[in-house]
């Protein structure tokens, strides 16, 4: 007997984005050769700002090479900004590092309005275990972050459209409807 094969849609990331990346990079080699010429014309001329500028050329150089593991990490994943499968959603457009979101921890779907931009709108997916998806990104910043998505919005796990090459109505059907194809007739969809 042969088995359902898994449905996986790739939504790409926007072209905005993309060359918002770029274009940072960019930026940040511009400054870093301004600031290590500007370094050397200091030093030259025994100019006392010679250290402020050696400090910002450093921190130049880290922005810089930041930039270029972004590229190389955009360019690593063809450009795909989510994974919709059915096992799960994986954001990779927002930057947070929770992994894939198994349909069986979600309890509900729920659409809400942006709380920091009412242009924008948010597919809440409300999981069984918050904490866990929390613990799992590695940086305290961005643990706070989903902390206070979880408080705001009931769940660490909102997916907007902002960065990714879909529209909002798109991206629901899409989730809600791989939802309902995996969880059945319990699937909760609540909209505001």
């Amino acid at each position: 007997m042969a088995e359902k094969a898994d449905v996986i849609v790739k939504i790409m990331l926007n072209s905005r984005k993309r060359r918002g990346v770029y274009l940072f990079s960019a930026s940040m080699c511009l400054i870093t050769a301004f600031l290590f010429f500007l370094s050397g014309f200091l030093y030259r001329h025994h100019f006392p700002g010679f250290h402020l500028s050696i400090l910002f050329t450093i921190i130049g150089i880290f922005l810089l090479c930041f930039s270029l593991w972004a590229i190389y990490c955009l360019r690593k994943s063809d450009y795909i900004g989510m994974i919709v499968s059915d096992e799960g959603v994986t954001d990779l457009s927002t930057g947070y590092r929770i992994g894939t979101v198994l349909w069986t921890d979600v309890n509900k779907i729920k659409i809400m309005d942006d709380l920091e931009n009412l242009h924008y709108k948010y597919l809440v997916l409300v999981v069984k275990n918050p904490n866990q998806y929390i613990m799992q990104e590695p940086t305290e910043i961005k643990k706070r972050s989903l902390m206070l998505k979880l408080h705001q919005y009931g769940s660490p796990v909102c997916f907007s459209v902002r960065a990714l090459d879909c529209p909002f109505d798109e991206l629901c059907s899409i989730i809600i409807s791989r939802y309902r194809s995996v969880r059945g007739n319990e699937a909760l969809i609540i909209t505001d």
